[in-house]
């Protein structure tokens, strides 16, 4: 049979015509269906159309953000590394929102599997986070800075002191992104400089706390006065653990900071040298001197240390300028594990106000270089209340005001886990702005629920009902439907 009478056969074949017409009209249907899906998906990742049904609107912003976001004037890109398994589809959501509240936000999800290049060409402008298998690097190229976030930075922990022990209380997914956006956006920030060059604590272990300044919006640079750096005094001077003594030069540079209204931030840890000449004269002129030895917690004084470790101190924050903002908040939970306590100067210097920022419990001051027990109070131990942390005001004699915030503790900056579980970020960014005077990028971000409340016999009065009332629908809905067929 020629092709001419087939096609003709086809024509003529009404089964054939109709058929087909309703195969190409199924056809064109579902490609409609998949482009309008596609069109919708596309709308809701570029609007953030989702509805957030999460108990704790997790993956919702607020306020702050939106804030933060509509005055963004530069673009920053956001990068999501992620596993093969998947992400984190909380943070992943979150990143669509903030995408969709600003045309300067750009994210994508991306792979070391599939870009090894991400490993070497992003590096976090504050410390030492390396870019990991899963990880989230937030980039601005006008200002050239970087933040790599990662899962320590989306939790927060509280202390039950009943149970002596941390868990998880809530999500900082909003808080720590929208800190890292202000970061890396900002034109200029607040510098705080850290002193090298007398055996201080290295770069390395310092990493940590450079990474909670960078957080809060400040930027850090080392200062070697030795090798001829000169001190700023718009920019708070850290002075972290010393080794070796200061010179005399290294004094003058130091006081001539100060009496330009410099400020010091200094940590003396009960392991440093007492025997420092400058150092100690520096501390002196803020009336304000060492107690040799190891400030450990009296058994009986439990609130006041950490799981049964007397050497763990829980300290107890006072009401200051600079502590205020963090009581009213609800963030006074330390850790300070092995602290040198201070001994302010008698009579102390008359330009000089100090306040106690710190206290132990009852306690007692142990030398532990004498080979006894760190945890049995020996005789001749000195016992009381002793101050871990002091804040100085002192007028100079150029009539500026100056400031000092001593602590006797390092690793409550600079441990990851401390640094996680207790209110240690918040207190040292809460010290260094009331130092600078400024704001930091400490936003006002509350953390989101991690726990679901539980069910109350108020929260059950609504299921109860609705339960009760479906047999009664259903009985109702029969009864009109029969009611009209009683007779037949």
């Amino acid at each position: 049979m020629s092709g001419k009478k087939w096609a003709e056969r086809l024509k003529n074949n009404r089964k054939l015509r109709c058929g087909g017409f309703s195969v190409l009209l199924t056809a064109a249907a579902v490609i409609l269906v998949l482009l309008i899906a596609a069109l919708a998906d596309v709308l809701e990742k570029r609007y953030a159309l989702q509805a957030d049904l999460s108990f704790n609107a997790a993956t919702t912003q607020g306020e702050v953000t939106d804030a933060v976001l509509s005055q963004l004037d530069k673009d920053v890109r956001i990068y999501a590394l992620t596993p093969a398994a998947g992400g984190d589809k909380t943070l992943l959501s979150l990143l669509d929102r903030y995408a969709a509240a600003t045309p300067h936000v750009v994210w994508t999800e991306e792979s070391l599997v599939r870009s090894p290049a991400f490993a070497t060409a992003y590096r976090d402008s504050a410390g030492e986070r390396q870019v990991t298998e899963e990880c989230v690097i937030v980039h601005c190229d006008e200002t050239g800075r970087t933040r790599i976030l990662n899962e320590d930075d989306y939790y927060v922990y509280s202390y039950d002191v009943e149970a002596g022990a941390f868990s998880a209380a809530g999500y900082t997914y909003e808080k720590s992104l929208t800190e890292a956006v202000l970061y890396v956006s900002r034109d200029e920030l607040p510098c705080v400089q850290i002193l090298f060059g007398h055996g201080e604590v290295t770069e390395e272990d310092a990493a940590p706390l450079r990474e909670t300044l960078a957080a809060g919006g400040f930027e850090s640079r080392t200062v070697n006065l030795n090798a001829g750096d000169a001190l700023d005094p718009e920019g708070v001077l850290m002075i972290l653990s010393p080794r070796f003594d200061l010179t005399e030069e290294d004094l003058e540079k130091i006081s001539a900071f100060s009496d330009q209204g410099g400020d010091l931030f200094i940590v003396s840890q009960y392991s440093d040298p007492l025997d420092m000449e400058n150092y100690n004269a520096l501390l002196r002129s803020w009336g304000v001197s060492c107690r040799p030895g190891l400030a450990i917690a009296k058994e009986s004084a439990r609130d006041s240390y950490y799981n049964g470790l007397p050497v763990y101190l829980l300290p107890y924050m006072q009401d200051t300028q600079m502590t205020r903002p963090l009581l009213e908040a609800g963030k006074d939970i330390l850790l300070l594990g092995g602290a040198r306590a201070f001994r302010p100067e008698s009579p102390s210097p008359g330009n000089v106000s100090l306040f106690p920022v710190l206290l132990t419990g009852d306690a007692f001051i142990r030398n532990y270089q004498d080979g006894a027990s760190l945890s049995e109070q020996q005789p001749g131990d000195e016992e009381g209340v002793f101050p871990l942390a002091l804040w100085a005001d002192r007028i100079e004699d150029s009539g500026k005001v100056s400031h000092l915030f001593i602590i006797g503790n390092l690793t409550v900056f600079t441990d990851e886990w401390v640094k996680n579980n207790t209110d240690a970020s918040a207190f040292l960014l809460q010290a260094v702005r009331t130092l600078q005077g400024g704001e930091t990028l400490n936003l006002n971000i509350l953390p989101k629920n991690a726990l679901r409340e539980g069910l109350t016999v108020k929260s059950l009065t609504a299921p109860v009902i609705v339960i009760a009332l479906l047999p009664l629908l259903v009985i109702l809905a029969a009864a009109l439907v029969l009611w009209p067929r009683r007779n037949l």
